[in-house]
């Protein structure tokens, strides 16, 4: 039998992007790192803000000007893709190897350009097909992704399909040239329940007949709960907590993620006010020079005015970075609400 490669599809090691602002340098991320195995599912969760699109952005070589990556590595299947050599290599992956579901498909769609110019384009630049096979391969891809009659879906343009439809269109164009990695960007922003929940199957049914691995990139711990397998809890441009999307519901340690797992809504829930974090994320012009959830935590002691590394739960639960972390004062069993399937 063939072991799998350990190698992770895609790594972070202490990734650092600054925006130079008239304001002064913004420090969007300060030493980011995760690893990615390939096959898997990993959520970024945390509060808007909390760097999760710079994330995404930097893996996908989307940053520019005044932003820059200013430390790290980001590693795909153990090569660096940065520096000269770096960005030549990721030129190459990306769209092809690694893509990417933007946040909102409105905006990331050419109001001008009909949905079949759109697929056409995609599989002409990384595939090299003819316009024509190009056309009938796109017609296959919406047929795919769910959309009904897919040949008159390829002549409209993007405001002639609905939010949903918009979406499913952004995944057809995503895995058009069979990557190896799917970046997903808040994939169910501004969509209702139900159709959030036709696109999370969508992404899990890809999931297994393409063998993706997928980075989602999310605020909403009901679609961790049903898609995710591993979780990195993202704060002030940090990850604080890392570990098993179970145990991190059942047994997370960081206070700011035990802060949103209480926030998230429940069923059996009975109170009259929903649960929140007291006060806002701290600014990345300046941030804290300790812990960068200190001002809000309930748990802060005199060791917070140092930041904390992350590092390793006592009984393999994941990691950390708080200097006071305990396991949460809910019952083991609670967890997010997992959204419907509607497959």
């Amino acid at each position: 039998m063939t072991r799998p490669d350990p190698t992770p599809i895609l790594e972070l090691r202490n990734l650092e992007v600054c925006f130079d602002t008239r304001a002064g340098i913004v420090r969007g991320l300060r030493g980011v790192s995760f690893a990615l195995e390939p096959g898997k599912t990993l959520a970024l969760v945390g509060e808007s803000g909390s760097g999760k699109s710079v994330t995404a952005s930097a893996v996908m070589g989307l940053i520019q000007l005044p932003g820059a990556i200013t430390g790290g590595d980001i590693l795909w299947k153990g090569e660096s893709l940065l520096g000269r050599a770096g960005a030549r290599r990721a030129a190459r992956l990306r769209g092809k190897q690694m893509s990417m579901v933007f946040q909102d498909p409105m905006t990331s769609l050419d109001p001008l350009m009909s949905i079949g110019a759109h697929l056409v384009e995609v599989q002409r630049r990384h595939l090299g097909l003819s316009r024509r096979a190009a056309a009938a391969r796109g017609a296959e891809l919406l047929d795919a992704v769910g959309i009904t009659d897919p040949a008159r879906r390829m002549g409209q343009h993007p405001h002639e399909l609905s939010g949903g439809m918009r979406q499913r269109v952004m995944i057809a164009l995503a895995i058009a040239c069979e990557p190896e990695l799917l970046i997903a960007d808040e994939p169910t922003t501004a969509l209702d329940v139900t159709i959030q929940a036709q696109v999370l199957d969508l992404l899990a049914d890809l999931q297994r007949d393409m063998g993706l691995s997928i980075l989602l990139i999310t605020h909403d711990l009901g679609v961790v709960a049903g898609l995710c397998e591993e979780v990195a809890v993202m704060y002030a441009g940090e990850i604080v907590e890392t570990g098993a999307a179970d145990d991190l519901f059942g047994r997370a340690r960081h206070p700011y993620t035990q802060g949103l797992v209480r926030a998230t809504p429940r069923l059996t829930d009975r109170s009259e006010r929903l649960v929140s974090i007291d006060g806002a994320p701290p600014g990345l012009l300046d941030p804290p020079s300790g812990c960068a959830f200190a001002p809000r935590c309930p748990q802060t002691t005199g060791a917070c005015a140092a930041r904390p590394p992350l590092r390793a739960a006592p009984g393999g639960h994941g990691a950390h970075a708080c200097w006071n972390a305990r396991p949460a004062a809910w019952e083991p069993a609670a967890r997010p609400v997992q959204k419907a399937s509607f497959a």
